[in-house]
């Protein structure tokens, strides 16, 4: 049985360093790396009393440049609605993009809510292909707006002071090739170093 994989994300794999490196590049320089939020995320008022799981998605079809670029086209254009994402933890390589049917070309406008259940400290950041705008109640915890291969933003770091529910507000596109689009956190009570993607259980719309 070999050591190391023979290949990840579809690349050929040879040494176990090579790996190590690959895993741990993200959060080996978590500790050092993080901003502090303008401003901490505001809880939705009034608390939502029934949501659906998942986030609510509208698409656009153009090649953006920037999120900003959808922003300005949504001002006036209407989205296609697309089925609900599961979560905000997708890498679709090549194929299509996100719930969307088209592999190019794709501009998102995701909303809905976070459900916080623990005060105090917390850090977000996001693996992306391309751009990428996460605002949680109010507040921008992720801003990688323009084209990109896959890449992690600096962690941001906010403080939670009321428990429930937080709007979620997601801008997001593809050009070309492959799409990621992953929100990770660290939450209060967890090791520094040690980010997990956001899980889908604490989304709803």
């Amino acid at each position: 049985m070999p050591l190391v994989p023979t290949s990840i994300f579809g690349k050929p794999v040879k040494t176990l360093a090579f790996v190590v490196a690959l895993l741990a590049g993200f959060v080996a320089g978590l500790p050092n790396n993080r901003a502090a939020a303008e401003g901490n995320p505001v809880v939705a008022s009034p608390q939502p009393a029934s949501l659906k799981p998942g986030l609510k998605v509208g698409y656009y079809v153009r090649l953006f440049k920037t999120v900003e670029e959808i922003q300005d086209w949504a001002k006036y254009k209407d989205a296609f609605p697309g089925e609900p994402l599961h979560s905000l933890d997708y890498r679709s390589g090549i194929d299509t993009v996100l719930t969307s049917s088209m592999e190019d070309g794709v501009g998102a406008h995701i909303t809905g809510f976070i459900r916080i259940d623990e005060a105090g400290t917390y850090a977000f950041a996001a693996q992306s292909n391309d751009g990428l705008s996460v605002d949680i109640g109010g507040t921008r915890v992720v801003y990688d707006p323009d084209v990109h291969a896959d890449r992690y933003s600096q962690p941001v770091e906010v403080e939670i002071k009321t428990v429930g529910w937080y709007p979620v507000n997601v801008w997001y596109f593809e050009r070309k090739n492959t799409s990621t689009l992953r929100l990770y956190w660290l939450k209060p009570d967890e090791e520094e170093g040690s980010m997990t993607i956001v899980p889908k259980e604490v989304f709803g719309h």
